[in-house]
């Protein structure tokens, strides 16, 4: 008799849904005998469809039900039929869900999966021997007839499906009653290990909900941080309506500028505003964090947005303004025909420099790495830097650049990959055209390089070390060549200046953007460089980079002492050529400036 009341009760409470009451249910025997026969453990623990649908409507209310009188995780007990029925009644008159609402579904529906996947039994392509053809066998072993304890070991034994094949297997009588004594032994240890296995499940479900519904409750009770009235829309609109000082000193842009720079984003490069955040916003977060190094946190309370809300935009209009970097960071189409306006325009370096196209040289941005990576990227600076190699023209616009090396990589290696790799889009010079280069790179045709040597002096502080100019004056063609050639060559150095004058985020990188988003903001700086100078017709940072005194911060740049780099020392035709050319151009300038 335990037997049967133990199957009696699994029947109860996990068919019928009632829990672990003992009250009576309105059932007729045939429907235990179908139960019996047709039933699986395993499904009597699945008290709903698998194929039905758990989504159900929580109401319109944000706040959580915390009633000691209504259970807390109702997911887990009501039946399939009572939610159906509650569903369909909210359904008929659904209001506006509210956002906590809908979180409270989606947990409940995950409760729900949870619930029967643990249960969920999944259809055969060949039927078992169901509980009705075993006991069909059984009824007519002696001992075993319907009602004898036998008969009731019998039956329990056949509650668990594997047992089914196991007892039709044997072909004799004496061998699947043998089966019958052996297995009824072990049920009765594995009955209440199942039990306790299913009520660890049922444990751990409620357990899972408990977690689910919790931070659901945390959420409507955390109280927001950022409650100030004016909106990041409010303050953006406020700067660029103001004065216009203000947008330049919080974007160092113009406003004409900047309105022009938000619509090519979104005209061009797939900018679009988001429900909460507009382009201008956008923009904003992105200009403020580059001109000024913010973090940030710092960011957070000018635009009233959260920290995950500008990491959005501030990566978004990164990745837009790479698109907008291949457009213009690039020379001009006719680069190699015309003599430049720089240079025809000034008698210093006109007829003698009139075949160039623009300078070459390399510079250093802080950068954070891994420590296990620091070794290659800290040179003779003592810190760790990625090396940049950069092609300007003389209107002080970047025309190539190729970031992410390391800060320990020679320029001369980076210069003559740069050649040799066509996928880069390098501007060659064509003709008699060159570029001006520093004391680190090759002298060979389409590159002009300065004379080198212990006793000849190259770079302009070299000339002017002591109280007056004049003590050091450039002595024979050679130094003369040099003192002209190194301020003509100037024009990168004033370029490097500007760029990095404006950019406060370029002298000391954060430590939270990874290396790759490191190389993408050097590139989106310098897009943004071009784009002021093509775009804006005055620009303060500009205007003081054509004056004469102008003294650009050289100490990033690898100029200041010359290392013989790879590659360097190398004799052919190339080579003589530019020599030859060198050596013209040196005699031209002591005999035009007479």
């Amino acid at each position: 008799m335990k037997k049967e009341w133990k199957l009696y009760d699994h029947l109860m409470r996990l068919e019928t849904g009632l829990g672990g009451t003992r009250s009576l249910v309105d059932a007729s025997p045939e429907w235990w005998e179908e139960k019996l026969k047709t039933m699986t453990p395993v499904q009597f623990q699945n008290n709903s469809n698998p194929n039905e649908e758990n989504m159900e409507g929580k109401g319109d209310s944000d706040e959580i039900n915390l009633d000691d009188n209504e259970p807390l995780f109702t997911s887990l007990h009501e039946s399939s039929s009572s939610k159906r029925k509650r569903s369909k009644s909210v359904s008929n008159n659904r209001p506006t869900k509210s956002k906590n609402s809908i979180y409270e579904e989606k947990v409940d529906a995950l409760l729900d999966a949870i619930s029967s996947k643990s249960t969920q039994t999944y259809p055969q392509n060949n039927p078992s021997p169901t509980i009705a053809d075993c006991t069909a066998i059984v009824i007519k072993f002696p001992d075993f007839r319907e009602g004898s304890n036998n008969f009731s070991q019998a039956l329990f034994v056949f509650t668990k499906k594997q047992n089914h094949e196991a007892f039709m297997f044997p072909m004799t009588d004496e061998a699947k009653m043998e089966f019958l004594k052996m297995d009824s032994d072990d049920s009765n240890s594995s009955n209440d290990n199942e039990e306790c296995v299913m009520e660890e499940d049922r444990e751990f479900e409620m357990l899972c909900g408990l977690a689910l519904k919790g931070i659901i409750l945390a959420r409507n009770l955390r109280t927001p941080c950022h409650t100030s009235d004016r909106t990041g829309h409010m303050f953006i609109t406020e700067v660029l309506n103001g004065h216009p000082r203000r947008c330049y000193e919080m974007f160092r842009l113009n406003v004409p500028v900047f309105r022009q720079l938000c619509l090519d984003l979104a005209t061009n490069y797939g900018l679009q505003q988001t429900r909460k955040v507009s382009i201008e916003e956008s923009v904003g977060i992105f200009l403020m964090t580059l001109a000024h190094g913010c973090s940030n946190r710092f960011v957070q309370e000018f635009f009233n947005h959260s920290g995950e809300t500008i990491h959005k935009h501030f990566h978004t209009i990164l990745e837009a303004v790479i698109k907008l970097s291949a457009d213009i960071i690039k020379p001009d189409a006719n680069y190699n025909d015309d003599v430049p306006e720089y240079i025809l325009n000034n008698p210093r370096y006109y007829p003698m420099f009139k075949d160039c196209i623009g300078a070459i040289d390399g510079t250093h941005v802080r950068a954070s790495v891994l420590q296990k990576d620091e070794v290659k990227y800290i040179g003779r600076k003592g810190y760790a830097t990625q090396n940049i190699m950069a092609v300007c023209d003389f209107n002080t616009c970047f025309t190539f650049v190729w970031a992410s090396w390391e800060g320990t990589t020679h320029d001369t290696r980076i210069f003559n990959e740069a050649l040799q790799r066509p996928d880069l889009n390098f501007p060659y010079p064509t003709g008699d055209k060159y570029y001006v280069v520093d004391v680190g790179y090759p002298n060979t045709r389409g590159y002009l390089a300065p004379y080198k040597g212990t006793n000849i002096l190259y770079h302009l502080p070299n000339f002017r070390r002591g109280h007056m100019a004049a003590i050091r004056e450039p002595r024979g063609p050679k130094e003369k060549f040099n003192y002209l050639h190194s301020s003509f060559r100037n024009i990168i150095e004033r370029t490097f200046g500007v760029w990095k004058a404006r950019w406060t985020l370029l002298r000391d990188m954060h430590v939270n953007y990874k290396y790759k988003n490191q190389v993408k903001i050097v590139i989106a700086s310098m897009a943004f460089h071009n784009y002021i100078r093509k775009v804006g017709r005055f620009d303060e940072v500009f205007n003081r980079a054509q004056q004469e005194f102008y003294n650009p911060v050289r100490g990033d740049t690898d100029s200041d002492v010359y290392e013989e780099g790879p590659s360097t020392r190398r004799t052919s035709d190339d080579d003589l050529y530019m020599a030859a050319r060198r050596d013209i151009i040196a005699q031209d300038i002591i005999t035009l400036r007479r």
